[in-house]
């Protein structure tokens, strides 16, 4: 049996999982990745694998097909599942297998720290000192603040959880949800735009909720607002967050990804000292990774096995 590893985390650690593979009779098949392959790419490899060890590639309908019949299995690396067309997935018979609320504390403690990092300048003052500068800045704490959780999985209700340890008010909007298992008032989008000093989005990117932040929700925030996103950088249009930047409407963004990644280093977000920036690696703790490392063999496994 044939497996296409086309997962960057894995990829990075290729001698450690082709033996892995090799010793439970399969082959790996390693492609050259960056980031995800796109559409093109995938179909290079159709035909040819009857498992698939996926990161963020755009699996569509026409990828799906292509793989028939030998495919057996998409396991997918971590949690989103959003760059997968489930709805053929599903009716072509593909099992799509992930590993959901894995990274609930390593995600919701990073979207904590980069939002210190941007409101509080840390990795600025660091860079300061170090060239021997002693900044005294003064900047906005998190304390008696409202912060506003879009998407209240996992994720969202772990970062609920420590915005309240922070002396934080929370609330969150999910279309999904009917209550919040941790008793978060649910308040509509709008509700939500006019009462959160801090947005954090942890929702999934859907065509429904693509550009979710744009000039026109940007307009109904409050003035000031600060803005988190560890979810999908699809949800945030950026020329929008820029101008807002510039206005002073948004008062900080901390920014874990992007609409284009790797992000440009021309790009114009890195103009500004009160955004933050990281590599959408807010995932990233030894605990959760190996979790999901196991977790996704352990998937693949069991449909080739079948």
């Amino acid at each position: 049996m044939k497996v296409l590893v086309s997962n960057i985390m894995m990829i990075n650690e290729r001698d450690r999982f082709d033996a892995i593979l090799r010793e439970r009779g399969m082959t790996p098949i390693w492609p050259e990745v960056n980031q995800f392959m796109n559409e093109a790419q995938c179909l290079k490899f159709a035909g040819e694998i009857d498992g698939w060890l996926a990161g963020d590639d755009k699996i569509t309908e026409t990828v799906l097909k292509a793989f028939l019949p030998r495919l057996k299995v998409i396991s997918k690396w971590g949690t989103g599942i959003d760059s997968i067309d489930l709805t053929a997935a599903k009716a072509l018979g593909v099992p799509v297998c992930n590993s959901p609320g894995a990274f609930c504390d390593a995600v919701s403690e990073y979207a904590i720290g980069l939002l210190l990092a941007a409101t509080r300048r840390l990795a600025r003052t660091d860079r300061m000192i170090r060239q021997g500068d002693w900044p005294k800045g003064r900047f906005p704490g998190m304390t008696g603040k409202t912060m506003g959780v879009v998407g209240y999985g996992a994720i969202g209700q772990g970062v609920g959880q420590r915005a309240r340890g922070l002396g934080m008010d929370v609330i969150a909007h999910d279309p999904y949800m009917t209550e919040a298992p941790d008793g978060a008032p649910l308040v509509s989008f709008d509700a939500l735009l006019e009462q959160a000093d801090v947005i954090c989005l942890c929702c999934n990117q859907t065509a429904d909720n693509y550009h979710l932040i744009n000039a026109g929700t940007l307009d109904r925030a409050r003035d000031g607002v600060i803005l988190c996103n560890v979810a999908r950088g699809g949800l945030v249009n950026e020329a929008a967050l820029v101008a807002a930047l510039e206005t002073g409407k948004v008062a900080a963004a901390a920014l874990d990804v992007f609409e284009v990644e790797p992000l440009p280093t021309d790009h114009p977000l890195l103009r500004f000292e009160n955004v933050a920036v990281s590599s959408h690696n807010a995932n990233s703790t030894v605990q959760a990774i190996e979790y999901v490392h196991g977790n996704t063999l352990d998937n693949l496994f069991k449909h080739l096995s079948a």
